[in-house]
């Protein structure tokens, strides 16, 4: 309802588009009904193409406050400092939002969010991308830090043919193309204490929200646990066993073991993603195999391209040309 109504505010009607979608109106009279992701995902590219606007859904994600998050919103907001609130996002963002992954990863001296739809066939869905992370930078700056910028952003999908808006609006470099959507954030920002909690007030949204969703049921498996760091630190961090391990607050072997016991290992694990990941990117119109190397972290593209040979038996130029 909050995009909507700055959409009217445009002097447009949402109503022709909202027809268009399938959205309708009982699912925007109950503030707790539910809209297919893909349905959400169409409206705002709809939108952004009736509207002629091109960085739409930035916009209206940096205009969002707390509670047009809802209940999760209110608790980021009443949260002590950035670390802790984008805890309990990723803690329920995907249970709210199905068919997301959100991950708060601590990286060293960093912290990385990152967002992504995990249906690849929901394309386009630059819109969804930049309001998601506009949206989450815009309550940041409301409730904890006015001046607070990322040290970048990274969007998945290729670059805009003016790339300065997004870049004013983070206050920060925007690289696209990424395996990812996420935002890196410097860890004196993220653990910087803004207010003292309120326990109480915290434990009853809380509880407000798992009545919402459930039970959250965190991730069992440790090959789970330890895909999500690879895929919120590709291209940005070495992937090695001890920063894996050191994310997921284990020692390094005591990850090792317990991805052996589940047939797995950190080496199989990394080329799964780096494979997922390199078919899409180069998927994308103009896609360079140097840059895409570089997204998926290779030293050089000589290493990718072999790499690409050896799971395909083809150059990764074939698939780029046969998608063009």
């Amino acid at each position: 309802m909050a995009l909507i109504e700055r959409f009217e505010a445009q002097g447009r009607s949402a109503q022709p588009l909202l027809n268009r979608i399938g959205i309708s109106a009982a699912q925007l009279t109950d503030p707790y009904g539910a809209i297919p992701l893909p349905l959400f995902v169409a409206f705002l590219e709809a939108a952004s193409d009736m509207a002629r606007d091109p960085f739409l859904g930035a916009r209206f994600g940096s205009g969002l406050t707390a509670p047009d998050m809802g209940p999760v919103g209110i608790v980021l907001s009443l949260s002590a400092n950035i670390d802790r609130g984008m805890t309990r996002i990723a803690r329920y963002a995907d249970a709210l939002q199905g068919g997301t992954q959100s991950q708060w990863v601590e990286d060293q001296d960093q912290f990385v969010f990152s967002y992504r739809i995990s249906d690849g066939s929901i394309w386009p869905r630059r819109q969804d991308a930049e309001f998601s992370l506009a949206s989450v930078t815009s309550v940041i700056r409301d409730n904890f830090w006015a001046r607070f910028a990322p040290l970048e952003v990274h969007l998945e999908h290729p670059a805009p043919s003016d790339p300065q808006p997004m870049k004013r609006l983070f206050r920060a470099p925007v690289l696209y193309s990424q395996p990812i959507n996420r935002m890196i954030i410097a860890r004196a920002d993220a653990t910087r204490v803004m207010r003292q909690e309120d326990q109480g007030l915290l434990a009853t949204l809380e509880r407000h929200v798992r009545d919402l969703i459930g039970e959250v049921t965190p991730i069992q498996d440790t090959s789970s646990a330890a895909r999500a760091v690879i895929e919120t630190n590709l291209g940005i961090s070495a992937i090695t066993l001890n920063r894996v391990a050191a994310a997921l607050h284990l020692g390094a072997r005591t990850l090792q073991r317990r991805l052996v016991a589940e047939g797995t290992s950190l080496r199989k694990l990394l080329q799964e993603v780096r494979y997922d990941r390199a078919a899409r990117l180069l998927a994308q119109p103009g896609a360079r195999v140097g840059q895409v190397a570089q997204a998926l972290g290779y030293a050089d593209p000589t290493a990718f391209w072999r790499a690409w040979r050896d799971w395909t038996g083809e150059s990764p130029s074939v698939r780029r040309v046969a998608r063009s």
